[in-house]
């Protein structure tokens, strides 16, 4: 359209040009020249001057315009020159197909990708002409981006090269639109995150196993635990037992005796047992949240931790439990609670009474709000701020690894989307005054259960 017009102006000019000489001139001879022979000589040099000047106007017209074409094509040039080196040097995997799947371009990088040397080798070819197991695939999303007009953004593909590699992508293809609009292709890009999901899984391993880590941790706590509390009833057993064996061999057995310490025998292997499902849960892999109410919850932590309070004669004091529901990972947000009731429990190392730790817990703002509080004087200011930090411990090398705190965190954070904060805090119990340790745990309710 644009040439149409071009071509119409300088054809009117032209016109214009010659009916305006031919009128002009013709009345200027007519009126100066009366004789005939020199007006068909004169008329002859009028031809002969208006071709001249029209060609003259030609050439200016015509220069003007193959100057601008010219100009144009440079600019043209120019631009694709800068869109190929923009193609080129994307951080990007780019390629184009037309509407029939056929390869119509792309950079070095998808060249890469194919494990290609040139374009020459991609070029009017389809995907069916190269071995990729994933093919169908590809030529499946081009066909919906094609036949619905719309694109096809964000989506993870994976695709697999020569050598076997496994390359993860995320890419985006939209289609390519003719000035008509009618669809003549479709663009895509990719861009290779291998490297980036292979990095997230590592950190989530790592993650994963700085998590049994600390469980592993205090697992000689826990086996310590676990021998206080058979203590008793292992002695149970073993009296009723030797007991029962006494009376048969001095023929004073008594029926009535034997059943009763039976039933006590049984009741005390059945609390073993208990105990035992208590500790091989905690240390089970957590893979899906449960829903529970916290003081259930903390009747579990309890029985982990009891033996312990108990030997170093601490008392726990529970306050405001509500009937408070709540998602949670349960073994991974009690080894949080184990790891700050143990860090208590050695903070009392020194201490000789009124050893207390509390538990208080509200609901707030659609959060569980925890508070763990103990009277064992606080936490050294010079180190309060680095308690979370890996592998930080006041301990020696034999009592502590310092990741117990580190990951409590990690798993408050990270993995229940909460917050955990400790400070110093003074305050009374039964007219008494204390200084300890204060961490607030803050995690998010589910309302909908």
């Amino acid at each position: 359209m644009k040439y149409i017009s071009l071509a119409l102006k300088i054809s009117i000019t032209y016109f214009l040009f010659g009916l305006l000489w031919i009128y002009f001139s013709d009345n200027a001879i007519n009126l100066l020249v009366k004789d005939l022979e020199k007006l068909q000589f004169l008329q002859t040099i009028k031809g002969w001057l208006f071709i001249t000047f029209s060609s003259i106007l030609i050439y200016f017209i015509s220069y003007k315009l193959f100057t601008q074409i010219e100009s144009k094509k440079e600019e043209l040039l120019k631009s694709n020159e800068l869109l190929e080196k923009i193609i080129e040097n994307a951080p990007l995997i780019i390629f184009w197909k037309s509407n029939k799947g056929v390869y119509l371009g792309c950079n070095s990088k998808f060249l890469q990708l194919m494990n290609l040397s040139s374009k020459d080798e991609l070029l009017g070819k389809t995907d069916t002409d190269f071995s990729i197991l994933e093919k169908e695939n590809f030529i499946n999303d081009d066909m919906i981006v094609i036949s619905s007009g719309q694109p096809k953004l964000n989506y993870l593909e994976t695709i697999t090269t020569k050598n076997k590699v496994l390359k993860i992508l995320n890419t985006s293809k939209v289609p390519l639109f003719d000035d008509k609009g009618k669809i003549i292709g479709v663009l895509g890009v990719s861009e290779d995150i291998t490297e980036q999901v292979n990095n997230q899984n590592k950190i989530k391993t790592q993650e994963e196993l700085l998590i049994q880590q600390s469980k592993l941790a205090t697992m000689g706590e826990m086996i310590a635990n676990i021998a206080h509390q058979w203590r008793q009833p292992l002695s149970i057993i073993s009296t009723l037992s030797t007991g029962m064996k006494l009376q048969k061999e001095l023929n004073i057995s008594n029926e009535e005796y034997e059943k009763e310490s039976l039933d006590n025998i049984n009741e005390n292997a059945q609390y073993l047992s208990k105990t035992i499902d208590d500790f091989k849960n905690f240390f089970k892999k957590d893979n899906n949240k449960t829903n529970i109410y916290f003081k259930e919850l903390f009747e579990k932590i309890f029985k982990l931790t009891q033996s312990r309070l108990k030997s170093k004669d601490i008392k726990i004091i529970q306050n405001n439990y509500a009937e408070i529901k709540f998602d949670t990972y349960e073994s991974a947000l009690i080894q949080v609670f184990i790891n700050i009731i143990n860090n208590s429990i050695d903070a009392f190392e020194n201490i000789d009474e009124d050893k207390y730790i509390f538990i208080d817990v509200e609901e707030f703002n659609n959060k569980i709000v925890i508070k763990i509080k103990d009277t064992a004087r606080g936490i050294k200011e010079n180190i309060i701020d680095k308690i979370f930090d890996p592998y930080f411990t006041t301990k020696s090398e034999k009592q502590g690894t310092g990741i117990g705190l580190y990951m409590s965190k990690e798993i408050i954070t990270k993995h229940l989307n909460g917050s955990i904060e400790a400070s110093n805090i003074d305050f009374e119990y039964l007219n008494n005054s204390y200084s300890g340790a204060i961490f607030t745990i803050s995690i998010p309710l589910n309302k909908d259960k």
